[in-house]
């Protein structure tokens, strides 16, 4: 469990590995952290998804009421048959406001609605293949660095058995009880040597990996540059703007949220349309996609 402690004097200037948020982008992880923490708490007593032993044992879905595992009792009769497809176009009526469309089980004619009706649990054996195919043995995940974090709050918390190279956006504090936005991260471990990477990444996810050398070459005939000398500030440089435009897509995240390290936000935003309209961006994607499936 994390304690409050304070920064001690003149650490937190000598280590190597310190991380930072701006203040706004921790506050919005910080709001939306919360809502979506209030949001399981309304639903903590109303919980919609069955335990694979209750699916196993033929309990139907817990939104609708309806058969998952097996047909229902009506039988498999072309009559019967015609029964649940009656009752299936009735069904979809009554979710046409859902606007999610349906699903159903391979040997089940019952449907069901994408958006009210949750999956059923998968088995044991199937989540420990999904399991080996997500982290598989060669994967090592490293989790043995200790960070001391500073909060929105201002309050100070310590968290140990964390990535060496990325905290959470978000961290519960002990001394408000409430989940806070991190605004700065320092690593306090043995292992926080001087000699490794300083590099500050402000917010970037450490599953993206940016544009290799050898990517860039497969692209950058595309991306027209410009040979004549430019008046005023110089122009961000394009492979920035494309990698910048690659994290924004696989992560998901807004393009005011795009870490200090691609530059403007603005910025990349009108680049990215640009190479939009000029129909350059499908072939960068088209490309590299293709490249990566041949390697």
């Amino acid at each position: 469990m994390p304690n409050s402690q304070e920064f001690p004097e003149g650490r937190a200037a000598a280590l190597p590995r310190v991380l930072r948020t701006p203040r706004s982008h921790a506050l919005l992880s910080e709001s939306w952290a919360q809502a979506d923490e209030a949001k399981r708490m309304d639903r903590a007593g109303d919980d919609l998804q069955l335990t694979y032993e209750a699916y196993a044992a033929g309990e139907p879905c817990r939104a609708c009421g309806r058969a998952l595992l097996g047909e229902p009792a009506l039988g498999t009769d072309e009559e019967s048959l015609a029964l649940i497809d009656a009752d299936n176009a009735e069904f979809r009526a009554e979710h046409t406001a859902c606007n999610m469309g349906v699903w159903r089980l391979e040997n089940n004619r019952v449907e069901h609605c994408h958006l009210c009706c949750p999956f059923p649990p998968l088995s044991p054996a199937r989540r420990d293949a999904l399991r080996q195919l997500l982290y598989p043995p060669s994967l090592h995940i490293d989790h043995s660095a200790t960070w001391r974090v500073e909060l929105t709050c201002q309050h100070v918390e310590t968290l140990a058995g964390h990535s060496p190279r990325y905290v959470e956006p978000t961290v519960q504090c002990t001394e408000c009880a409430a989940i806070r936005g991190v605004v700065k991260a320092v690593r306090i471990d043995d292992h926080a040597k001087d000699g490794d990477d300083v590099s500050v990444t402000e917010g970037l996810q450490p599953d993206y990996q940016r544009l290799t050398d050898e990517q860039w070459s497969w692209i950058k005939h595309i991306v027209h540059t410009e040979d004549r000398p430019r008046r005023g500030r110089p122009r961000t440089d394009i492979r920035t703007i494309v990698d910048a435009a690659l994290y924004k897509t696989r992560t998901g995240i807004t393009w005011r949220e795009l870490p200090a390290e691609f530059g403007s936000w603005q910025t990349a935003l009108r680049r990215h349309r640009q190479l939009i309209a000029s129909s350059q961006w499908d072939e960068i994607t088209r490309t590299l996609a293709e490249r990566d499936l041949l390697q």
